[in-house]
């Protein structure tokens, strides 16, 4: 009896742990093909999902990874909003600057009141770049991207993910099943040895 109650222990541990980290990833990569529910502020035109993209002069760039990456025409962005933020997450995306973009990376704890600029994404036109940033505080509200470039100017995003940091209680709760079963074995052990 008492072996079953151990085994059902770990297993209901393990479930919440196990929870507890699938809950931890917000991950948009765009792989459903259209715009579905997303948010989107408009500009010179309509963000939109795409296989590939051509500018300009000509140029045809290709997702960062999969078969589908965002295009964001000067003045639109994309939002993504009731997101929740602790210190310590993380927001990484890969993005690419094409025909004189100028992209800008937002934080909105206000959703839809008030916003900050926090980074600008004004690096090397015409090759993928990877943006990642730490939050300093516990938020809850929207991140949004948005292109600032010149005009007929594109910013192409793909692979927006927030990552959590991990809850140290659901470690340490672990942990301490791992230890109990370890003492429980040595308890067992011990008694078998008299």
């Amino acid at each position: 009896m008492l072996k079953l109650i151990q085994a059902l222990l770990v297993c209901v541990m393990t479930i919440g742990w196990i929870t507890n980290i699938q809950a931890s990833l917000i991950n948009d990569d765009f792989e459903n093909g259209d715009m579905g529910g997303r948010l989107f502020e408009l500009g010179m035109g309509v963000p939109a999902i795409v296989k590939e993209f051509t500018d300009r002069s000509g140029q045809v760039y290709t997702p960062a990874s999969g078969e589908y990456f965002a295009t964001i025409p000067t003045g639109a962005g994309l939002i993504w909003t009731n997101v929740q933020w602790q210190k310590g997450d993380r927001v990484e995306f890969q993005y690419l600057l094409a025909d004189a973009a100028e992209g800008s990376f937002q934080l909105h704890p206000e959703w839809p009141h008030t916003g900050d600029m926090i980074a600008r994404l004004v690096d090397d036109v015409g090759s993928w770049q990877t943006f990642s940033y730490e939050f300093t505080g516990a938020e809850d509200g929207a991140i949004a991207l948005q292109n600032f470039g010149d005009f007929g100017s594109f910013l192409l995003v793909d692979n927006v993910s927030i990552i959590k940091v991990v809850a140290p209680s659901s470690l340490l709760l672990g942990l301490m099943g791992l230890f109990g079963l370890l003492a429980r074995k040595r308890f067992a052990s011990g008694m078998e040895n008299k």
